[in-house]
């Protein structure tokens, strides 16, 4: 410490100043970070979104709007929490048919031609603001206007610009309510001090890097929660599509083989109960799927809202129902109920082959101590077996349950051969 020291502070002026750099670049840098990774997820669900609704429920809505007097009532879910839930099942078909026509038009203006900011828009509102009338740039303008007036989607999107930029510069960035007012001018503050003035500016300096950083912290915070619920919501709709195409795919047969040209639709009556129940599972998904893309991801404020932390899990109580309706079906309606159980089934073959492929392995060690141990653990490795043609004509779903079931038991006498 110098002579000086006491009278000027130079040293505590200085650990003040460079610890007060140190705190707000350190949260700067995590802010920026952060903005980076929430941008590029909540474009990509928007891209999702536009993609599962110009494809998967375009698709939808072609083939099933091709039949008629169906008591779609009957078959809609009753203890449904989601956006919408108390629609008509022919407003629910008109959204859906308003939407799918608005995502085709924005996906063949280009994810370019129509800007981050209509994008974002799709993220946060893929429903609500996609059901108007379609029409020549309606779903373009509503949905670049939403990220204009709305500041988060406005700062996600490139609509707006925070005065200066966000570094030690002028202006105000507005995100979720939250206002941070960024350093000003820490060199010219240090230049401009003199005796023990230097001290107290450095002090504020030193309390504004604190105060600032704390609050880019809670937005950081904010953004990590709005990215996790978009890759969520990313990870849901990619993974529902895979299982909503089998059903469309079936709906397309149906309508082929009884389409007559020049007849239009297809009462639903004429239907075989096989058939009739392919219509019935089909509309209960696209209920999940038009839930899923319809519930915002943002409130007004610019948080997570309260729907869609709900959401995911209630359509995965949904299509856990739905399974187990499918489960019960017997007879000629277990057709139907193979669209739900067939992939479920395959996995587990799957799952049944690698199981098998292990135990072999673990036999071909044990003859090395044990011929008869060997050859038991090889016997048991078709235990896990699971093709046999006598099954061949059973439902996916008991398909499911047998495949387990040898899957388990062959596990189970693989470790008490191993452990004797």
């Amino acid at each position: 410490m110098g002579i000086l020291e006491p009278i000027t502070h130079t040293e505590e002026i200085q650990e003040l100043l460079n610890d007060a750099k140190k705190v707000y670049d350190r949260a700067k840098n995590k802010f920026e970070s952060q903005k980076k990774s929430t941008s590029k997820s909540l474009e990509k669900l928007g891209k999702v979104k536009i993609s599962a609704w110009s494809s998967g429920m375009e698709a939808f809505v072609k083939a099933f709007e091709s039949f008629k007097n169906i008591e779609m009532n009957k078959i809609s879910f009753t203890n449904s929490k989601f956006i919408g839930c108390d629609e008509e099942p022919k407003q629910m078909l008109m959204n859906i048919e308003n939407a799918t026509m608005n995502a085709e038009e924005i996906a063949k203006a280009g994810i370019a031609a129509i800007g981050t900011g209509a994008i974002v828009g799709v993220a946060a509102y893929g429903g609500a603001m996609m059901f108007g009338t379609a029409s020549t740039g309606t779903a373009i303008a509503a949905l670049s206007g939403a990220a204009k007036t709305n500041a988060t989607l406005a700062w996600f999107g490139g609509g707006a610009k925070a005065a200066g930029g966000l570094g030690m510069a002028t202006g105000k960035l507005v995100l979720a309510g939250v206002i941070v007012a960024p350093i000003i001018g820490v060199a010219a503050l240090i230049a401009g001090a003199k005796g023990k003035e230097k001290l107290a500016e450095a002090q504020k300096i030193h309390s504004e890097a604190e105060n600032a950083a704390s609050q880019m912290n809670i937005i950081t915070t904010g953004m990590q929660g709005i990215e996790n619920m978009s890759s969520n919501y990313i990870e849901f709709i990619k993974r529902f599509g895979k299982k909503f195409t089998p059903f469309i795919e079936e709906l397309e047969k149906i309508k082929r083989a009884h389409m007559v040209e020049g007849s239009g639709e297809i009462d639903f009556d004429s239907l075989t109960v096989v058939e009739q129940k392919t219509l019935h599972l089909t509309w209960l998904m696209a209920q999940i799927y038009y839930h899923v893309l319809s519930v915002p991801i943002l409130d007004a404020s610019g948080v997570v809202s309260v729907e869609a932390k709900d959401a995911l899990k209630a359509s995965e109580k949904d299509l856990k129902q739905i399974r187990k309706e499918a489960f019960h079906m017997v007879g000629d309606e277990a057709s139907a109920g193979n669209l739900v159980w067939k992939p479920i089934a395959n996995k587990m073959l799957v799952i049944n082959f690698i199981a098998m492929f292990f135990i072999i392995l673990g036999a071909t060690f044990l003859f090395t101590t044990s011929i008869l141990k060997g050859i038991l653990m090889w016997i048991c490795s078709f235990v896990a077996f699971p093709i046999f043609l006598i099954y061949k004509d059973l439902p996916a779903s008991r398909l499911y349950m047998l495949r387990l079931l040898r899957l388990v038991l062959a596990i189970g006498l693989a470790l008490l051969i191993a452990s004797v």
